[in-house]
């Protein structure tokens, strides 16, 4: 249930590499498709009843209207939207409906309404009175995000006609007869508060809300979607229950499932919950309010403590449905790209800055692309502002180039096939665009983005990117008054006339996951050269293959004393003997894959994804950059300038404050200083220790570790032939006979005493707290799983964990609060913790409430419901983790280095399904002590 925090969602400030500018970009996606996912638990429901409503004269059907790209669109009498994308290789479904309502529908006095309607619509109906308990007891991880466009309700479960069956009847159901109630709304405003003073705590977001209200004049774009605290706070419930009776209705709403499904049968059901529904007779009232062209710069500017310098221009340009929406794309992604964007090579290459690129599109009216810059301590401020809009408004900007315009065309196609791979994230993509009047308009984007030519894109850069049509941080006169007038869409139905079908991907296979089937697919070899390989063979949509290298070095005393050992993956994409930064990349890009590096003191992990037919040429071209890395000397400084910033600016931030209180009372009771590994380190240390560190420093410590000696591979997915030999041949002969060995850190409980710790975090309106036990607990004790249910019940779950249904549901005290066990399969040092964030007036009695139900678990322990919920949201979690490549490939990864098969999974998921209530309280009583906490916080306290 969360907001963004702007018209369109961008990067944040400081990513790094070709993922980041994707995300920046190709977003359309920029509309605020996402949200914090909201998990919950609860008995069966009753049969939903359906109100505002008339009873149906016959049988309804669904029309079918036309199909597109593998969607089928449907129509109901009553006007409701239907759109099915079925995948029967698929083990998941997804349900999504999206109201073409949020914070643009608004008036004033009532800002930030759509949001925490939203909010409500989780508290319940007459008939399904526990929405989050409902959802957990049939495994369904779900969310609610609103916009300045749509709100949006989005809901997956492991495949199950009866769980959809569910949901279809439960958002009939909410759609009319939501108890949006004053009690609610009373414990609900303090959680949307919560959740407004965590956004003010974020610099960029405070910043990129500034400036879009002094951008827009008049249209709602111009205000953050969650309100001011003001109308949160003060919202009449009658103006809720009323917004809510104009805008929830079939005629405004688009049904969306995808996954695996039966067709007919989900087509009858739809009919069945939603046809009853009657549509008001009065039209969804629409906004007109139309912002008048910008008639010179504007500037706002905001002064807060911590955080580091940054500047963001935002330019109006036309809605989304607009033509010239592909050129700003194409021109964003020129402008921003990693190493070739000019604005990379311009500002960051030479150290002005330590970020910068162009994101943004229209929205269902006219909104704004911004162009941004992340800027260390101590620069230039002018000098950087100047040469960030020279270069944004083409003054004195290099022209751009075809061979530049080629590769963006192919990032696009490249980004066009991983959304076709994936049913459920494509149709998350396909309801941020319901609001702009058509589904279709994503494949009309993806049409027209391969066909911008470079007159296109200046074009567009000379039209809309000008002095006049900017809002900048600060204000400077013009000689005279120029207008940018905006031109309007034309009818959609003219620009999706002569629409073409889409090309399909490869097809995949429905593979069971669980345990035993993915042991009957997996090969476990030794190569040749000694290096493990552990393949699991499915055929995958599009035939992608996701690939895990794991090299393991060294002991960790003698590592941890060597300088820049976590620079060495970071670097990684910097360049080799073989391949520039930029040949990598675009190598990368012609055989559809990615790949990242992470690196420490012993070890690396490398992770390839492609395709069946690619994986094998971009292994090579990675191994390339594994194996001669250029490590140059200009990119090291970047990083370590970079990095140097970040700590910098974190200095203030309540997380930082509060360990900072802490480490003293953490390092003095495991009788540790400086220079050991368990030593927790001061920002101020951090800060000397990588100021110490050298490009020599890293280029020694690879000489001297970095090899396969000791590697281990995973691949999963559709797996090309040869790749045995492929894998023997590349890595196998990368050997250092004089590298020292992998010797496997074993940790050791340590018992710290219990403490206070309060630290002031400067004008931060939100505050946290942290409540932390050291345990003596590893993976595989006996009553590990009965610990690992405990605190889930108490804090792990989501909406229906008793900390999150007493401090956030009943109390209203925090947006978000959880708890959360720490236990390795190595050693005993483990851990138990809760996290919580408040308004700093309510730190004490945040604490109280949390030690009450600490307190109520220890004297009442859980019930037999509890239990089984928790049994079946955790093995609902592991069956889903286990359909994704990614963590399949850890998993074999997990279970190699410990000699295991797929069988110890099985093992676990029986232990935990065969715990008792008895296990359950007697595990946490065992282990937690009321009085053994030490608890730490940090907010504005004054």
């Amino acid at each position: 249930m969360n907001t963004p925090l702007g018209l369109v969602r961008r990067s944040a400030p400081g990513t790094r590499g070709l993922g980041a500018a994707l995300a920046a970009a190709l977003a359309l996606w920029a509309l605020g498709l996402g949200g914090a996912q909201a998990q919950a638990t609860a008995a069966s429901p009753k049969p939903a009843a359906v109100s505002r409503q008339k009873a149906a004269t016959g049988p309804v059907v669904p029309q079918a209207v036309r199909a597109l790209g593998g969607i089928e669109e449907y129509r109901l009498p009553n006007g409701l939207q239907v759109l099915l994308l079925p995948d029967a290789t698929q083990t998941t479904t997804t349900v999504n409906i999206t109201y073409r309502v949020g914070s643009r529908h608004e008036a004033p006095g009532e800002y930030g309404m759509a949001h925490l309607l939203e909010h409500l619509l989780f508290k319940g109906t007459a008939r399904q009175t526990d929405i989050p308990g409902a959802m957990a007891q049939r495994g369904v991880r779900f969310n609610g995000t609103t916009t300045v466009d749509r709100t949006n309700y989005f809901a997956s479960f492991n495949a199950n006609a009866d769980t959809l069956a569910f949901l279809l009847e439960l958002e009939a159901d909410r759609m009319v007869n939501s108890r949006v109630a004053k009690a609610d709304l009373d414990t609900e405003m303090t959680v949307v508060r919560n959740e407004f003073e965590r956004g003010e705590n974020q610099p960029f977001a405070v910043l990129n809300q500034r400036v879009a209200a002094a951008a827009f004049a008049w249209h709602p774009y111009g205000r953050a979607t969650i309100g001011p605290k003001s109308d949160i706070e003060n919202v009449p419930i009658e103006k809720l229950q009323a917004f809510y009776k104009r805008f929830y209705r079939p005629d405004n709403a688009t049904l969306l499932i995808a996954g695996a499904f039966d067709k007919a049968a989900t087509l009858a059901a739809v009919a069945r919950h939603f046809g009853p529904v009657a549509a008001p007779a009065t039209p969804v009232p629409q906004p007109y309010t139309v912002e008048p062209a910008q008639d010179g710069e504007r500037t706002v500017v905001v002064r807060r403590v911590g955080g580091q310098p940054l500047l963001l221009a935002a330019y109006h340009v036309p809605a989304i449905t607009h033509p010239d929406t592909a050129a700003l794309i194409v021109y964003g992604l020129l402008m921003s790209l990693q190493p070739s964007g000019q604005l990379f090579q311009q500002i960051v290459e030479p150290k002005l800055a330590l970020a910068a690129g162009v994101a943004g599109v229209g929205g269902v009216d006219p909104g704004t692309v911004s162009a941004y810059a992340v800027l260390p301590p101590g620069a230039d401020v002018d000098r950087v502002q100047a040469r960030l809009l020279d270069l944004v408004e083409g003054r004195g900007a290099p022209a751009f180039t075809e061979a530049e315009l080629a590769r963006v065309r192919d990032i696009a196609v490249n980004s066009y096939r991983q959304q076709m791979k994936n049913p459920e994230a494509l149709i998350q993509q396909i309801s941020g665009l319901i609001a702009a009047g058509d589904w279709r308009l994503l494949f009309q984007l993806m049409d027209d983005l391969p066909q911008v030519t470079l007159a296109d894109v200046e074009r567009v850069r000379s039209a809309y990117f000008k002095p006049a049509n900017r809002t900048l941080g600060r204000y400077l006169p013009a000689e005279q008054v120029e207008r940018v007038e905006i031109p309007a869409a034309p009818p959609l139905a003219q620009r999706l006339a002569s629409l073409k079908p889409p090309p399909q991907v490869e097809e995949g296979e429905q593979l069971a996951p669980v345990p035993a089937v993915l042991e009957a697919r997996t090969t476990r070899l030794r190569l040749p050269s000694g290096i493990e390989l552990h393949t699991l063979r499915k055929q995958t949509r599009g035939n992608t293959v996701v690939m895990q290298i794991q090299l393991r070095w060294g002991e960790r005393n003698a590592t941890f004393a060597r300088n820049g050992t976590g620079l060495v993956g970071a670097l990684m994409d910097e360049g080799s003997a073989g391949f520039t930064r930029q040949q990598l990349q675009d190598a990368l890009i012609q055989h559809r894959a990615s790949f990242n590096v992470s690196s420490g003191d012993q070890g690396a992990t490398v992770v390839l994804s492609a395709e069946r037919d690619t994986l094998l040429p971009a292994l090579r071209v990675v191994v390339d950059a594994l194996r001669r890395p250029l490590f140059p000397q200009d990119a090291f400084d970047r990083e370590v300038k970079a990095t140097l910033a970040g700590l910098e600016a974190s200095r203030q931030e309540p997380a930082v404050l509060r360990q900072e209180a802490t480490r003293a009372h953490y390092n003095l009771a495991r009788g540790v200083s400086l220079g050991h590994p368990d030593y927790v380190m001061s920002v101020d240390e951090r800060l000397a220790n990588l100021r110490a560190t050298t490009l020599d420093d890293v280029k020694r410590f690879y000489a001297d570790y970095w090899s396969a000696n000791e590697a281990q591979v995973q691949v999963v997915g559709a797996l090309p032939d040869g790749l045995a030999a492929e894998v023997d041949a590349l890595l196998g002969d990368w050997k250092k006979p004089a590298a020292p060995r992998f010797v496997r850190d074993v940790p050791t409980h340590v018992a710290v005493p219990a403490a206070r710790f309060d630290a002031v975090a400067r004008d931060k309106a939100n505050a946290i707290v942290r409540l932390h036990q050291p345990l003596a607990v590893n993976a595989d004790d006996a009553d590990q799983a009965a610990l690992e249910l405990a605190v889930h019940i108490l804090g792990g779950g989501g909406l229906e964990s008793r900390l999150s249904a007493r401090v956030r549901q009943r109390e209203g005290l925090t947006y978000g609060i959880g708890a959360s066990l720490s236990s390795s399969a190595w050693g005993n040092a483990g851990s138990f913790s809760v996290q919580a964030s408040f308004a700093p007036a309510q730190r004490e009695r945040v604490i109280a409430v949390i030690q009450e139900e600490f307190a109520r678990l220890t004297a009442d322990g859980v019930t037999a419901a509890e239990l089984q919920r928790a049994q079946h949201d955790i093995l609902e979690g592991r069956r889903q983790s286990r359909a994704d490549l990614g963590a399949i490939a850890g998993g074999l990864a997990g279970l190699a280095e410990r000699g295991l098969t797929w069988a110890y999974a099985q093992q676990r998921d029986d232990a935990l399904a065969a715990v008792t209530v008895e296990q359950v309280n007697a595990a946490w009583r065992k282990h937690i002590r009321a009085d053994g906490f030490i608890i730490s916080t940090a907010g504005d306290f004054r």
